[in-house]
């Protein structure tokens, strides 16, 4: 089986969004110049949009598979973002390698405007360590890139909302022009969301989001695989190694391109929650797990409620309550906030799945089915990472009927 490639980070592009995308604490030029400086924040004009009904709180949690179980803290295992923070500094939130390993995110407005965000993340393919790769660099790269390039992102005002597809094209290029990153591959799975609730994923690989309602799982994407723990991935392979693969006969290393990206679309409702995961949680925890954890969270803060404890009793959701998820969030509401509280809750689940040697997970349940003379027992350690939007439509209650699901 061919070794699965890795991913790369960004550093060192000429032109003016992968300048932006090396920042790891926000977006800084000095007039004049290509080199990033503190001297001057690049901050866009937010757009109002006053007629659009969604804005949307967001989070992400990560965690390197050398860093052991502990307490979430911000700004180092989880990190808040919303999308009607006006002049928030940083503008965007990317990952950092310390943090999340070889797994990266972003979360994004696109163009400035409250009522668009694009966010999501990337895989770093392990196999590439066997070359004396860093596979962190191509995923944290490919993440930086795509959060810079919806941030600067011209022409929400007039309708033209970026493709996540053309965002992963634009970080992949980037990727590939920068002489600093030699070689590399990665996943990744992004989305754009826009402020009527409509809701564009890209996702290449077996990184991959689940939509949930109250109570349910509305949608969760397919890997794409080669074969069994052999992803389709995002590659840049050095012409050195084409050559020695090409003499020696070795096995050719797998690379697709964005336009081999499913795409699919979904309409969000108010309350409704994305959730991109890579498979260090994907592995670890089916999308029942997910749901029964983000359920928990959402019934201990009273966002979702049920019935009756009765098989079937329906789940409800508090409209009026997640109209409340703060606007802005600041250090006193950070330890409360929503998309912060399940965020945490499936890395920490993910987390411990993984090093539970009793548990199986899908992934030994996967190898079972490949190999089943393998006597694989219990998760799968790995990095994870996971960020998830919360929509939060604006306006009114009025008569709204309450939102349920049928468990």
């Amino acid at each position: 089986m061919p070794a699965p490639p890795m991913r790369p980070l960004s550093r060192g592009l000429i032109s003016t969004t992968a300048i932006l995308a090396a920042g790891l604490s926000g977006v800084y030029l000095k007039t004049g110049s290509l080199r990033p400086t503190t001297l001057m924040p690049l901050m866009r004009a937010y757009s109002t949009q006053p007629t659009l009904p969604f804005t949307y709180r967001l989070a992400a949690a990560a965690s390197s598979k050398r860093t052991p179980p502990r307490t979430p803290k911000a700004g180092i295992d989880y990190w808040t973002y919303t999308s009607t923070h006006v002049g928030s500094t940083p503008p965007y939130v990317r990952s950092t390698k310390p943090n999340s390993g070889e797994d990266a995110f972003f979360m994004a407005t696109v163009g400035g405007s409250q009522h668009h965000v694009a966010f999501g993340l990337a895989d770093g393919v392990g196999g590439w360590q066997d070359q004396g790769v860093d596979p962190s660099d191509f995923s944290h790269g490919l993440c930086g890139i795509m959060a810079g390039s919806a941030y600067l992102h011209e022409g929400v005002q007039e309708g033209k909302i970026p493709k996540p597809k053309d965002l992963l094209q634009t970080a992949y290029d980037a990727v590939i022009a920068n002489p600093r990153i030699q070689a590399g591959g990665s996943t990744a799975s992004l989305g754009v969301l826009d402020g009527d609730g409509e809701l564009e994923v890209a996702n290449l690989g077996d990184s991959g989001y689940l939509i949930l309602s109250p109570g349910k799982v509305a949608a969760c994407s397919e890997p794409q695989t080669h074969a069994f723990n052999t992803p389709y991935q995002l590659s840049k392979i050095p012409a050195r190694m084409r050559v020695q693969q090409s003499i020696f006969g070795s096995s050719a290393t797998f690379s697709e391109t964005p336009a081999q990206a499913d795409v699919t679309h979904h309409k969000i409702a108010h309350g409704d929650i994305v959730i991109f995961a890579t498979d260090g949680v994907l592995d670890n925890l089916s999308a029942s797990d997910i749901l029964a954890t983000v359920t928990k969270v959402m019934e201990d803060a009273g966002y979702w409620s049920r019935s009756s404890e009765k098989s079937g009793a329906e789940t409800k959701l508090d409209a009026a309550l997640v109209r409340e998820i703060p606007v802005i969030v600041t250090k006193e509401s950070r330890d409360s906030y929503l998309p912060g509280l399940v965020a945490r809750a499936i890395m920490t689940e993910a987390k411990s799945a993984g090093l539970d040697s009793k548990r199986n997970g899908p992934f030994a349940k996967e190898v079972k089915k490949a190999y089943p003379h393998e006597n694989w027992q219990g998760g799968k350690e790995d990095d994870i990472a996971v960020v998830v939007a919360i929509a939060v439509k604006d306006g009114p209650l009025g008569k709204e009927r309450p939102i349920k699901a049928k468990l």
